[in-house]
């Protein structure tokens, strides 16, 4: 509990701290005994329940229940784009740029694919944009 007190608890050059520590450390027995009355609910539930109903007495903890809540549970899918980086900057792309390679991640990522892909529809809404000059 220390830890997360004085991990959220201090303050950064830019920014004031997100919990108070003296104030978490004082409320947590408090909030512990709440918790246990209500049945010792889940992590999640118990997020929920400091979020909706016991913010405004514990307000720190609803605050980090808050950060919880959002904090991806694992690494996929950061591993997932790591990967696609890898199959789109191989050693024969290796000069292309952090744009073109972003483009390019999006375009894979986000893509129809090729035997879904309407040639016939695709190639009658690039006519219709562009007006060309006749040599």
């Amino acid at each position: 509990m220390e830890r997360v007190c004085d991990h959220y608890g201090s303050q950064t050059s830019a920014a004031d701290p997100l919990v108070q520590k003296e104030c978490m450390l004082r409320d947590f027995l408090p909030l512990k005994r709440v918790l246990a009355g209500s049945g010792n609910p889940s992590f999640r539930e118990s997020c929920r329940l400091l979020i909706t109903s016991l913010g405004e007495m514990f307000p720190d903890f609803k605050t980090l229940a808050e950060v919880a809540l959002v904090i991806p549970v694992s690494s996929v899918a950061a591993e997932r784009g790591f990967s696609l980086q890898n199959n789109i900057k191989t050693a024969m792309r290796s000069r292309l740029s952090e744009e073109k390679v972003q483009n390019l991640m999006t375009i894979a990522s986000a893509a129809v694919p090729l035997e879904t892909f309407d040639y016939a529809q695709a190639g009658a809404r690039f006519k219709s944009m562009w007006t060309r000059r006749k040599v």
